[in-house]
């Protein structure tokens, strides 16, 4: 898959940018809000895809143009259970929707991460579930890996979402695997243990990047 990373907006350099990826329902949302509790910036690829789909927007023109008005609730948003049935099922389907998003997420991406303050904090922490996929990951200082095993990931997405095991075996499928992923990166969480366990290993990043960025800057942190 080709990498959209070159034709985006630099990052600032004035920021540790940390990619945090990972399988479907390997915790990512849970180290994105505890990192947002300990201080870090937080983005969100989803929330940003979200924001860029409102009725009337380029993108959301551009999907219905494609899909059809069937992927559309009767008030006219994006019915998002249909659209995700309907990728994670057709390979093709799900790169025609990556091409619509992908070069507006990271766009996006990058012009909130310029509005971050690194007086109040250095790290900027963006949870994108692909970006090892479209290549995207080269953008980061560093890389986040959420990860649990595979069978976990399957009892965690059939609960999480209702499905059935055949249905979450296929939105699995439809990722690299997460052992793949983990030869990306630069630091490991494992959410396989408490919410307090996964929590404390938060804590230990989130300090390592701090120590790192005053170490390497000169600068300190504000408490």
């Amino acid at each position: 898959m080709s990498s959209t990373s070159e034709q985006a907006s630099p990052l600032p350099r004035e920021l540790l940018t940390v990619g945090l990826t990972g399988g479907i329902a390997c915790g990512k949302t849970h180290i994105l809000r505890y990192l947002g509790e300990l201080g870090a910036h937080t983005l969100d690829a989803d929330e940003i895809a979200r924001d860029l789909v409102q009725p009337g927007s380029p993108a959301y023109q551009e999907i219905v143009g494609i899909f059809g008005k069937d992927i559309l609730h009767e008030g006219g948003e994006l019915h998002r259970a249909k659209l995700a049935k309907l990728i994670f099922s057709d390979p093709h389907a799900r790169e025609q929707l990556n091409a619509v998003l992908h070069p507006r997420i990271i766009e996006e991406e990058a012009r909130r991460i310029l509005l971050c303050d690194p007086r109040r904090s250095p790290v900027v922490v963006v949870d994108a579930a692909l970006m090892i996929e479209v290549g995207t990951y080269t953008r980061y200082d560093v890389i986040l890996v959420a990860f649990c095993p595979p069978d976990l990931q399957v009892e965690r997405v059939m609960r999480r979402n209702h499905l059935t095991r055949e249905e979450a075996l296929q939105r699995l499928a439809s990722q690299m695997s997460i052992y793949r992923k983990l030869a990306y990166a630069h630091y490991i969480i494992h959410t396989t243990g408490t919410a307090a366990e996964t929590r404390e290993q938060v804590r230990h990043f989130y300090q390592d990047l701090l120590f790192r960025w005053e170490h390497e800057t000169g600068f300190p942190v504000r408490p």
